[in-house]
């Protein structure tokens, strides 16, 4: 799967142990919840927690670069 700026859509993948393929989904929210459990997003990890739930929000992430002088 691969993330598109121009659909609202997330990429989610949910595992029940490290090694196990995964349930994959594209949506706007997503909750997980259930025992204690950990999760990580961008490359870091969070938790433990029982309920967490994931919201696209439009327009959220920008990147403002410096004027190019010269």
């Amino acid at each position: 799967m691969s993330a598109s700026a121009a659909d609202g859509l997330a990429d989610v993948v949910v595992h029940r142990t490290l090694s196990d393929e995964g349930i994959r989904a594209r949506a706007r929210a997503i909750t997980v919840s259930g025992p204690d459990f950990r999760y990580r997003a961008d490359a870091v990890v969070g938790g433990p927690v029982r309920t967490r739930t994931w919201t696209v929000l439009p327009d959220a992430f920008r990147l403002t670069l410096p004027r190019r002088d010269g």
